[in-house]
């Protein structure tokens, strides 16, 4: 993505869905340190927490350089609200799974996949501040592994199944998918499609959320169905 003159409202438009999803990410992580089972758990969460607070200054401050005045998209605001509503409603039932899956499978996995493209186009401009984004990037690809750590040992020890989980997916990744292409103006103005971000976002999903489920993810759902 090579930001030419013109481009920077768009640019800071697309950051300000960044940094939208970097505060809901904030609340959410600090409230799953209080429903996580494990200090160990408990102690990265409030990390993340403190991280992700730190990731939506830094989007701010591109902001306000980029174009001070850019206005909110207020149906990106609309769908991110929707998307914190239904994590809230988790975090209520104590489904620490689920948040999990919200936050650092989808949420995560989608602003890991957005940062790793921008930052192509930002090297080949020889934009400042590498160090800084390289550390962002690595911080949202920790919270994504935590999360898919702690789920494959939920499935491990039969705390969930791949089935259970892909049903609490079923709602969070079509509410993903909208925000994302509610920046579809801001894409599409850099030269950029939002199709092509959500399918290196779906790469990076795990195999028992990826649709259609691999054979041998298909097998184990009708096994433990038999059990």
């Amino acid at each position: 993505m090579l930001i030419k003159s013109g481009e920077h409202t768009h640019l800071a438009q697309l950051l300000r869905f960044m940094e939208l999803g970097e505060h809901l990410a904030h609340d959410c992580a600090q409230k799953q340190s209080r429903l996580a089972p494990e200090p160990g758990m408990q102690t990265f969460l409030v990390g993340q927490a403190r991280q992700e607070g730190y990731h939506a200054f830094v989007f701010h401050g591109a902001i306000r350089w980029l174009a001070p005045k850019a206005t909110q998209s207020s149906e990106i605001a609309e769908q991110m609200n929707h998307y914190r509503q239904c994590v809230e409603a988790a975090i209520a039932r104590e489904d620490f799974a689920e948040t999990l899956v919200a936050e650092q499978i989808i949420l995560e996995g989608l602003g890991e996949a957005i940062l790793r493209k921008i930052e192509v186009g930002l090297v080949k401009r020889g934009a400042p501040f590498r160090r800084l984004r390289r550390m962002l990037i690595h911080q949202e690809e920790a919270h994504h592994q935590f999360g898919l750590r702690v789920l494959s040992r939920m499935i491990e020890q039969d705390e969930e199944s791949c089935e259970s989980l892909r049903k609490k997916s079923a709602m969070y990744l079509p509410l993903a998918k909208t925000m994302l292409f509610a920046a579809e103006n801001s894409f599409v103005s850099l030269k950029e499609d939002p199709q092509d971000y959500w399918d290196e976002f779906e790469r990076s999903l795990p195999p028992w959320l990826q649709t259609p489920p691999p054979q041998h993810m298909t097998s184990l759902f009708l096994s433990k169905t038999v059990a």
